[in-house]
């Protein structure tokens, strides 16, 4: 069958429109493509600080941070420390209650900074990676890294912590490490600073000491350490990673060594004890301001609030109570306004409480197990 003239000429038309239609979109996305490319350049070198970018090998992964807030300390000259606080991906709660008492805007006439470190957790079933961006936009205090969550996995989040410090906030004079489940009293914080006699070199750490410490051998236990991940007999003197002072000098150094130095999971042991005694750093024990159980805190609560009785408490764990550091620092208040007594005694010898057990978002669970 052949086509009549008037036929050839309408599908002579028709291929044509069509390829000036090919044409022209292919023209539109490669203007559009060339267009994001240039928005995309642009805002990394308007400010770099926020992109996800590399910022360095941590051992064995290309850090990259996938929340930053990297212009937390710009602009400001006389900071006094910047709390670096490990928190747990879906910890907002405990974030929330130390946020609600000391706000940023609270910590700035103190002259700190704070930032929160978070790891990925993909997996949470409790709080998704979109929340906590819209947690990160609403406070600016998200700083999170592209490795997961993981307890084997702390000691990436806390170099990360450091490097963030020293890369982002050197303009600080102290670095302060804590842990999101620990309680502070954040207005006694200048007091303890004012109070450290600095080595001449600047070096130095101020914290709970442990020393003495051995790698635990029982593979049941939950520290257990095979001799592969550590093989001497002991652990150098280290202090604990539930709050320790540093400076961000000492920071950049320990992240530099920290690229020639075998990794090891537990944190604080590693970089507290392993690093320092290669940089010979220098220890300071604090621990006379260190509560190790939570019930101390409630009791000095109870002794503010009932008696106006001054606490001797800096530090302590809030024991699963997420909402301590709120409640601790809000009592506290009372005795920043001279309204309290001094202790004659301290809370240790007069502590009476309850033991309170928190099982945060668990579910009890009965079953039957059979014992042989």
């Amino acid at each position: 069958m052949c086509f009549t003239r008037t036929k050839y000429y309408q599908a002579l038309v028709a291929v044509v429109l069509l390829f000036i239609l090919i044409i022209t979109f292919s023209i539109k996305n490669k203007n559009q493509s060339y267009i994001s490319l240039i928005e995309i350049e642009e805002a990394t070198n308007s400010n770099p600080r926020n992109q996800n970018q590399t910022f360095g090998r941590i051992f064995d992964i290309d850090l990259k941070y996938v929340l930053n807030n990297g212009d937390m300390c710009e602009k400001d000259s006389n900071i006094l420390a910047l709390f670096i606080v490990t928190s747990y991906f879906a910890n907002t709660e405990t974030r929330s209650s130390m946020r609600r008492i000391f706000t940023r805007e609270d910590l700035k006439l103190l002259n700190f900074r704070r930032v929160f470190l978070l790891g990925e957790a993909p997996a949470d079933k409790f709080v998704n990676q979109k929340e906590v961006e819209d947690e990160s936009k609403m406070f600016g205090d998200i700083v999170q890294g592209n490795f997961i969550e993981a307890y084997r996995n702390l000691t990436y989040k806390h170099v990360m912590g450091l490097k963030w410090a020293k890369d982002y906030c050197s303009n600080a004079k102290y670095v302060i490490k804590m842990d999101d489940d620990i309680v502070v009293n954040v207005e006694r914080v200048p007091n303890l600073l004012q109070s450290f006699k600095l080595p001449k070199s600047g070096n130095f750490m101020a914290g709970y000491i442990l020393k003495n410490m051995f790698p635990i051998r029982e593979p049941a236990n939950k520290w257990y350490v095979t001799p592969e991940e550590y093989d001497q007999n002991t652990y150098p003197l280290f202090v604990s990673g539930w709050f320790y002072v540093t400076t961000p000098n000492t920071s950049a150094k320990l992240v530099a060594l920290s690229k020639t130095t075998k990794y090891f999971w537990i944190d604080d042991t590693y970089i507290t004890g392993i690093l320092a005694r290669k940089l010979k750093i220098r220890h300071f024990d604090i621990s006379q301001y260190f509560a190790v159980h939570a019930e101390y805190l409630n009791c000095c609560i109870q002794d503010v609030r009932n008696k106006h009785l001054d606490c001797d408490i800096l530090v302590g764990p809030n024991g699963g109570n997420s909402n301590l550091f709120y409640d601790f620092n809000l009592a506290m208040n009372i005795c920043d306004l001279k309204l309290c007594k001094a202790r004659t005694k301290s809370i240790n010898e007069t502590c009476v409480a309850e033991r309170k057990v928190y099982f945060g978002r668990g579910k009890a669970v009965v079953e039957n197990y059979k014992l042989h």
